[in-house]
């Protein structure tokens, strides 16, 4: 999965939200909330503002247009975990207590 700072325009005004891909550029997902730019450091902080700028390179969108993109996709089919066990059964088939 992929992500990138994008340039929102809604009837609020503008804002920047993120934008989740599939390796393929297949749009997947949207951050509803607007993001803010953060960091640990103050570097940190100017490099993630500096992406915040480059979502201004690319076309705006509308939370509408990515709802109504999104709604086209065919749901993920789940996938299958009959063959999954549980911690205890792991334990007791690694047989841990042997092992200290």
């Amino acid at each position: 999965m992929l992500w990138t700072y994008r340039l929102f325009h809604d009837p609020d005004g503008y804002c920047i939200g993120i934008v989740y891909y599939e390796r393929d550029k297949t749009l997947i997902g949207y951050q509803k909330e607007p993001a803010m730019p953060t960091g640990e450091t103050a570097e940190d902080l100017l490099q993630d503002i500096e992406a915040f700028k480059q979502a201004f390179e690319l076309p705006i969108l509308t939370m509408d247009e990515v709802e109504a993109e999104l709604a086209t996709r065919p749901p993920k089919p789940k996938k299958d975990r009959s063959q999954n066990k549980t911690l205890d059964r792991v334990i007791t088939e690694l047989d841990v207590e042997s092992l200290t």
